[in-house]
């Protein structure tokens, strides 16, 4: 899935967002993230909230689900994104390897890795020139400088080892997320089916997938209610071709997951 996908995909998300929570919307790239205007909680993989304003600039690891609420009930909610592949990650890593030495790998990543741009307020204009120069094909050497600048200030963020840890390389659950996003029908959609595509047995994936903290059932729900998400923002199309596309055979069931997954309030308690 191209990174320029992954930043539709996620602009898609955030243009719908009320005050409501929008559940489990999953990361298929690694993203600098900046509230532009509005204010907003957000959360990976049901770890602890935390509110992001203008003020700041996130990391978001690839692989992870996030959960957002937009606070503002006033203005729109808008966001820059910036995109980054496992290749570049890897880059970065080995250009700074020497301080991830003592650096310890821990198994959390469920964590926000935040920087103030009041502290560091290079970053911001250094973030809005690689945006600027994300679409153009000769400037792909200076985006790689441009981020690897931004990251570097996250090095001071004790999240931020394990993150990228977990950001640099192609997961099961990345593999299995792919397969069934890119499948349509039912058929497409079941364990034996892609166990078969990743040359596994089903016990094997369901056992690989638990060594990554997930399910099958779990990274399935995701991919089908993210693509018809997608496909209902982007595509004009009917619910019920979208049903079938995402592999449910019985609409009103799928309605209900749909609107269940996408738009059932869920308030972290600082805001109860």
């Amino acid at each position: 899935m191209s990174t320029n996908f992954c930043v539709k995909s996620f602009h898609t998300y955030i243009e719908t967002l009320s005050n409501k929570i929008k559940n489990s919307f999953y990361l298929t790239h690694s993203l600098l993230f900046k509230v532009r205007s509005g204010e907003i909680e957000i959360r990976i993989e049901e770890g602890p909230w935390q509110r992001l304003t203008a003020a700041d600039i996130c990391f978001l690891p690839k692989g992870s689900s996030i959960e957002i609420i937009n606070l503002d009930n006033h203005n729109l909610l808008a966001v820059d994104v910036l995109p980054m592949t496992t290749d570049m990650l890897k880059s970065f890593y080995q250009q700074h390897a020497a301080l991830f030495i003592n650096k310890k790998k821990t198994l959390s990543i469920s964590q926000i890795c935040c920087t103030s741009l009041q502290e560091n307020p290079i970053i911001e204009d250094v973030f809005h020139s690689a945006i600027k120069e994300a679409n153009s094909p000769t400037s792909h050497n200076v985006i790689h400088i441009h981020l690897n600048f931004i990251l570097s200030f996250f090095l001071l963020v004790n999240e931020f080892t394990s993150t990228l840890y977990a950001s640099m390389n192609i997961s099961i659950k990345d593999k299995v997320y792919d397969l069934i996003f890119h499948s349509a029908g039912k058929q497409c959609h079941t364990l034996d089916t892609i166990a078969k595509k990743l040359h596994m047995s089903p016990s094997t994936l369901k056992r690989r997938l638990a060594s990554e903290y997930t399910s099958f059932s779990k990274i399935s729900l995701m991919s089908r209610m993210n693509k018809a998400m997608i496909l209902s923002r982007t595509e004009n199309m009917p619910m019920t071709r979208i049903a079938q596309e995402v592999g449910y055979d019985d609409v009103p069931y799928f309605l209900l997951a749909f609107k269940s997954f996408h738009a059932q309030p869920s308030f972290p308690h600082s805001l109860i």
